[in-house]
């Protein structure tokens, strides 16, 4: 199993129903999504690995879409469509699209691409090697001695605030929800958690913050959670 989420935006419910049983026998957790707003709420509220994206559907299309995602993600987007013309792959890419494949295309090739794609975003080391320390800008974490450090000193954390912050570093751009934080932190038993996150995420942004009222780290994306700043990212 892979554990990686992916979306699949497309209106033909032929091809989504043969992409998702391909996915789904490769160990990924698949949802679909029929047109661009539908996908967009997914967005919002749900975290994904990747985004399979056609371009002409009803309601919003693909490129409507895409740059809307960019406004609030940086989930990496492979752009499946039949649009062969140079100008709509560049429009596509410049739009925010990390890949466009041209249909029709094998699946063994779309999951060699998914794979490729998040590994490159992932920033995974090259086997051999090790990276004991992740970092995002001056904000950095080390996994195995549970420390999280600002400007390279310790960040003074309790155990459930370095759960919420590392997992909002490990997830840089994703709207996180109070829902996934709850089953983050209490699991099943979550239950009237909202208060309980937004006071932890208060707490953290004391001890990380510039200014309280002005973050630069920690976004609230109002009415569904969190989300770790992307332009922090070196």
């Amino acid at each position: 199993m892979t554990n990686q989420r992916i979306l699949i935006v497309e209106d033909r419910i032929s091809i989504r129903t043969l992409v998702t049983d391909y996915l789904v026998q490769q160990g990924y957790e698949v949802s679909q999504a029929q047109n661009g707003i539908e996908a967009l709420k997914q967005c919002y509220t749900g975290t994904y690995d990747c985004v399979l994206l056609d371009l002409m559907m009803p309601q919003m299309d693909g490129m409507t879409f895409l740059r809307e995602l960019r406004q609030i993600s940086t989930v990496p987007v492979i752009v499946m469509s039949a649009k062969l013309e140079e100008f709509d792959k560049i429009e596509a890419l410049n739009a925010g699209a990390d890949e466009y494949i041209t249909k029709p295309v094998g699946m063994r090739e779309v999951v060699a691409r998914i794979q490729a794609i998040i590994r490159r975003v992932n920033n995974m080391p090259a086997r051999g090697h090790s990276a004991p320390q992740n970092q995002i800008n001056i904000l950095s974490f080390d996994e195995q001695r549970r420390i999280v450090f600002l400007n390279n000193k310790t960040v003074p954390l309790t155990n459930t605030e370095y759960k919420i912050i590392t997992h909002m570093l490990k997830n840089i751009g994703k709207i996180i929800t109070r829902q996934e934080f709850g089953q983050i932190l209490y699991g099943s038993d979550a239950i009237k958690i909202d208060r309980s996150i937004d006071m932890h995420i208060k707490n953290i942004r004391h001890k990380i913050e510039p200014d309280i009222e002005n973050p630069i780290y920690i976004m609230t994306v109002y009415g569904v959670g969190y989300r770790m700043n992307t332009t922090i990212v070196q």
